[in-house]
């Protein structure tokens, strides 16, 4: 294993101009062996999904194509010049080609189906990675472009929020990319999707290019990888709600996994699998604040003195009740009933059920969709729906909260001398967190309520 690679993932804020380049091969360039997985430049992804998914027409898509052209091959211009330059303009006009005679493709047969879709989508990464490669060859460490559809990075599930194959991708990528690394190459990956063994782009879901990167660290064998962002790691709590939010320094796999989970957009949740796997450090850090020690992620459980390291939030959410008479008796009440929520295409939050009733929380975005699909289950085993909006999740972590006495009392009574009263609660399922349901209007009130306790005003 090439144990002595380091894997960077280098986000769109990183890369929103030229200077984002230029630091990002000034941190690359003092690195030994490095690869690194770059997600599209800032503001890319967002406007190839409003065009896709817009009215699409001839003029627009013409003048989208010009328009994407220009960025990149303006970022080309200002972090390379002669040979380096006419070689990956030539390039990222080849790429920028291919996207648009696939998107009038779409135009022509008026079908965007989910396959074309994430193809298209592929598309602000493939163009970002050859930006990078190209200022990392001027710099004078020479790069390579790995597409992770050609490298290939194996995955499966839906098109839009695949799981990556570790494995199957590891027996590939691991003799490419380490090839590559020992001749001196600086391998640059495309972030954000994978495909799948039908041969179609599969994307790892929004932000998924941190998923991305733990997954290409796993198939390499890579002991450390460092994820580059606009911020300084994970914090006691959003800094949008409560101000006197700290830095955390370590935390666990599991600790890192509950809080991106739960609302903390540090790390994509789905990155903490693939690094636990391999046993690979995590260590975010800020491409704007060199300074930073930023947050290490490890298999290290440590315990704070106060045990709790942080509060998350989930917003904008809705419960969902369904009451069944004697569902506490019932073998096989709680998957019949959230079948008709998956199959849906719901996505469940948590769930909490007692003798009489089965609390589902859901995005409200989804309220609709969720109660359309359980009307037909009504007289049909289940008594009544009913439905709670504008609600919140709280989320409390840390190593140890299973164990320790007088954890949850603490909170609860911080929140409760607030006048706040607490909707669905579970415990017990994770040892590292525990969470709970507040009305929206006074979710900003009980996040500084809970993190005063433990971390002082």
């Amino acid at each position: 294993m090439a144990q002595d690679a380091v894997v960077m993932k280098f986000g769109g804020s990183c890369l929103r101009d030229s200077g984002g380049i230029k630091r990002l091969v000034s941190i690359v360039s003092g690195q030994k062996r490095c690869t690194i997985v770059v997600s599209a430049i800032s503001g890319v992804t967002d406007s190839i999904e409003s065009e896709i998914t817009g009215r699409l027409s001839e003029s627009g898509i013409e003048s989208f194509i010009k328009q994407l052209t220009e960025k990149h091959i303006g970022l080309l211009r200002e972090v390379c010049s002669g040979r380096t330059l006419e070689q990956y303009s030539k390039d990222v006009r080849k790429t920028v080609g291919k996207f648009g005679r696939i998107l009038y493709g779409v135009y022509y047969t008026g079908e965007l189906t989910q396959r074309m879709k994430a193809l298209l989508m592929s598309y602000g990464e493939r163009l970002s990675a050859r930006v990078v490669a190209a200022a990392l060859d001027a710099s004078g460490r020479q790069a390579r472009v790995f597409d992770s559809d050609t490298l290939p990075l194996l995955t499966a599930g839906s098109y839009e929020n695949a799981n990556g194959l570790l494995g199957p991708t590891r027996r590939i990528a691991f003799r490419k990319l380490n090839a590559a690394a020992d001749r001196g190459m600086v391998p640059v990956v495309t972030g954000f999707f994978g495909v799948n063994r039908d041969g179609h782009v599969t994307l790892l879901g929004r932000n998924g290019t941190d998923y991305s990167a733990s997954i290409i660290a796993y198939a390499m064998g890579a002991r450390n990888l460092v994820i580059w962002k606009d911020v300084d790691g994970f914090l006691t709590a959003d800094p949008s709600f409560v101000k006197g939010a700290k830095l955390i320094e370590e935390l666990s796999y599991g600790e890192a996994s509950e809080l991106s989970y739960f609302g903390a957009n540090v790390l994509h949740p789905k990155a903490v699998e693939p690094a636990e796997e391999g046993n690979t450090r995590i260590r975010i850090l800020n491409i704007d604040n060199p300074s930073s020690t930023g947050t290490l992620v490890t298999s290290v459980r440590k315990k704070a003195v106060g045990i709790v390291k942080s509060v998350s939030c989930l917003e904008n959410l809705a419960i969902v009740r369904v009451y069944v008479s004697g569902g506490g008796f019932q073998s096989g009440t709680l998957s019949y009933i959230s079948g008709f929520l998956g199959r849906a295409g719901v996505n469940i939050i948590s769930a909490t059920t007692s003798q009489t009733c089965i609390a589902f929380l859901v995005l409200e975005t989804e309220l609709g969709i969720a109660v359309s699909s359980l009307r037909e289950t009504v007289n049909r085993g289940v008594e009544k729906i009913e439905t709670e909006k504008h609600v919140a999740l709280m989320c409390v972590v840390g190593e140890g909260l299973g164990t320790t006495k007088g954890i949850a009392a603490k909170v609860f009574t911080a929140v409760s001398e607030g006048g706040i009263n607490v909707g669905m609660m579970s415990a017990g399922a994770s040892r590292a967190a525990y969470h709970f349901t507040v009305k929206m209007d006074v979710l900003n009130s009980a996040m500084n309520a809970v993190h005063s306790v433990f971390f002082g005003d």
